[in-house]
């Protein structure tokens, strides 16, 4: 999967960014640890997974969200690089739902 990622958007992607330097001078001390130092919004599709991972955690009538409902909204959005690399790999999506649903019900009780 890491090669796959660093495949399509180059070597290193995966690495966490660097703190944003402080700013100097009058206002620097506003921006000093405030809003924003850092936070890297979601993307429309990073939305739409979470959301579909919530309809998931519903379904299978659980009150919180585990990586397996991520990656079952990961599968029911279908059509990111995830997805793509699954595909590459012949992965089974229908099973690979069947087994997380499994595992993430094995974890709730």
């Amino acid at each position: 999967m890491r090669a796959a990622i660093e495949e399509s958007f180059g070597a290193g992607s995966l690495r966490l960014p660097r703190e944003a330097p402080r700013r100097r001078g009058l206002f620097g001390r506003f921006y000093a640890g405030g809003g924003g130092g850092g936070h890297i919004p979601f993307s429309r599709r990073n939305k739409k997974v979470l959301e579909l991972a919530l309809r998931e955690a519903l379904r299978l009538h659980h009150n919180f969200i585990a990586p397996e409902h991520i990656m079952l909204g990961i599968l029911r959005e279908g059509e990111g690089l995830a997805c793509r690399v699954l595909t590459d790999h012949d992965v089974d999506f229908g099973k690979l739902r069947e087994d997380l649903a499994d595992s993430v019900d094995k974890t709730a009780a």
